[in-house]
C-alpha cells in the first residue's frame, strides 16, 4: 500500500530508510580498498627492501667479484680479436675503444675488490650496458650507422652483461638491466634510422626479432636470479627462522675476525634468549611457540644493519655479531632490540601476546682473544641478566649493568 507519493516499496519501506545500509557498505568497501592498498604497498616495500641475510650479501659479494674478473678477461680477449681482424680503415677506432674498455674493465676490478656496497653492482651494471651502446654509437658518428644497429659482436655483449647481472643474485638487478638494455638499444636504433637512410639495408622485422630474443634473455636472466637466491638461501639457513645456522655463522665470524685483526677494530657480540619460553610453549602449545620465534626472527632480520651477522643458536636463543662497533654502543643496540622485540605481537587464538627477551654482550679482544672465549663470557652476563629479572640487556661494565628501558 502506498500514500499516493510513489517512494514506498512494495514491502512497505522507504528507500530513505535504507541510506544509513548503503553508507556503511560504503565506507566498509572503501576500508577494505584502503587495506588492499596498504597490503600491495608493503608487499612493494618488502620487494624493494635490502635483504639482511648475511649468507645473500656474502654471495652477492662474491658475485661481483667474479663478474669483474670475468669481465676483465672478456674485454682483454675481445679487444685482442678485434684488434687482430681490424681493417686498415677500422683500426684506429678500434684500438681506441680497446684501450677505453681495457682501462674501464681494470677499474671495475679494482672497486668490486675494495667496495662491498650494494650499489655497486647497479653501477657496474649500468655502466657496462652503456659502454656497449656507445661503442655501437661510435660506429654511426664514425660514417657507418648501419653497423650502429646490425653489429652482432657489440650487440651479443648485452647478453654477457645480462647473464652477469644473475650472478648478483638479485632479480631486481635483473630487471633494471633488462630494461636498460632494450631503452637504450631501442633508443640508438631510432636515432639511428631518424638520421640516415637506411633504406634497402636495415630490415625491421629480423630487428624486431632480435630485439624479442633479448628479451627473452632478460626473462631468463631473471629467472635465474631468482631460483639462485632461493637456492643459495636455502643452504646454512635455519628451516624455521630463515637466519643462519650456526656452523655458516661461526665460519662468517672468522672472517670478521681476521678482517678486524688487519684493521686493528673490534667485533662486539650479543646472545639474545626469550624469557620463559618453555612456559609459553606449554600454555600454547609447539606451534604458536614455532610461530612466535619466527615472528621475533622476522622482525631482529628487519631491525640489524646489513653489515651485522645473525643466526639462530639453538632453541630459543639468537646470537648477534656487530664488526666494528664498540661495546657500549653496542650494548644500547641490542637494548633497542630487546624493546623492539618484546613489542611484537603474537597472535594466538584470537589472543595478542608479547615475549620478553634477556640479553649479554661482549667484545672481542677485551673478553677474550678468540671467539670462544667472548661467547663464554657473552653467555655468563645472559645468566646474570635471567637472574637478575630478565626483560634486561647486561654489558661488561659491572657485575650488573642493567639497560632497561
Amino acid at each position: 500500500m502506498g500514500d499516493g507519493s510513489g517512494q514506498h516499496t512494495a514491502a512497505g519501506v522507504s528507500p530513505r530508510q535504507f541510506a544509513p545500509f548503503s553508507t556503511a557498505t560504503k565506507a566498509w568497501q572503501t576500508c577494505r580498498e584502503l587495506s588492499q592498498f596498504q597490503h600491495l604497498a608493503a608487499r612493494i616495500r618488502s620487494l624493494l627492501s635490502d635483504d639482511t641475510d648475511q649468507a645473500l650479501v656474502r654471495a652477492r659479494a662474491s658475485g661481483e667479484r667474479l663478474v669483474s674478473v670475468m669481465r676483465l678477461g672478456f674485454i682483454s680477449l675481445f679487444s685482442a680479436l678485434v684488434l687482430f681482424y681490424a681493417t686498415p680503415e677500422t683500426r684506429l677506432l678500434e684500438l681506441g675503444l680497446a684501450a677505453v674498455a681495457m682501462l674501464y674493465g681494470a677499474g671495475m676490478f679494482a672497486l668490486a675488490l675494495r667496495a662491498r656496497s650494494r650499489w655497486i653492482s647497479w653501477l657496474t651494471s649500468a655502466l657496462d650496458v652503456t659502454l656497449i651502446t656507445a661503442s655501437l654509437l661510435l660506429y654511426a658518428v664514425s660514417g657507418d650507422p648501419l653497423a650502429a644497429v646490425t653489429n652482432r659482436t657489440y650487440f651479443e655483449m648485452y647478453y654477457f652483461v645480462l647473464a652477469n647481472a644473475s650472478l648478483r643474485f638479485d632479480w631486481r638487478l635483473c630487471v633494471f638491466t633488462s630494461v636498460l638494455v632494450i631503452a637504450e638499444f631501442l633508443g640508438l636504433t631510432a636515432w639511428v634510422t631518424h638520421h640516415w637512410d637506411l633504406s634497402g639495408r636495415f630490415v625491421p622485422s629480423f630487428h624486431a626479432l632480435r630485439m624479442l630474443v633479448l628479451f627473452g634473455a632478460g626473462v631468463s636472466s631473471i629467472a635465474v636470479a631468482r631460483w639462485a637466491r632461493h637456492l643459495r638461501l636455502m643452504v646454512g639457513t635455519d628451516h624455521l627462522t630463515g637466519l643462519s645456522q650456526r656452523r655458516p655463522f661461526l665460519e662468517r665470524i672468522d672472517e670478521e675476525l681476521q678482517r678486524s685483526t688487519s684493521d686493528r677494530g673490534s667485533l662486539s657480540v650479543a646472545l639474545l634468549d626469550v624469557d620463559e619460553f618453555k612456559r609459553f610453549n606449554d600454555s600454547h602449545g609447539h606451534l604458536a611457540g614455532d610461530r612466535a620465534l619466527q615472528l621475533l626472527a622476522a622482525r631482529l632480520r628487519k631491525s640489524v644493519r646489513s653489515s651485522d651477522l645473525v643466526a639462530r643458536f639453538g632453541g630459543e636463543e639468537f646470537v648477534i655479531a656487530f664488526p666494528r662497533m664498540d661495546v657500549d654502543r653496542a650494548v644500547r643496540r641490542v637494548n633497542e632490540l630487546r624493546m623492539e622485540l618484546a613489542a611484537v605481537p603474537i597472535p594466538v587464538n584470537g589472543q595478542t601476546f608479547h615475549l620478553t627477551l634477556s640479553g649479554g654482550v661482549g667484545s672481542w679482544p677485551a673478553d677474550g682473544q678468540d671467539f670462544d672465549a667472548v661467547l663464554a663470557r657473552v653467555d655468563e652476563r645472559l645468566y646474570q641478566a635471567k637472574t637478575a629479572g630478565r626483560n634486561r640487556v647486561l654489558g661488561p661494565r659491572g657485575l650488573l649493568r642493567a639497560v632497561d628501558g
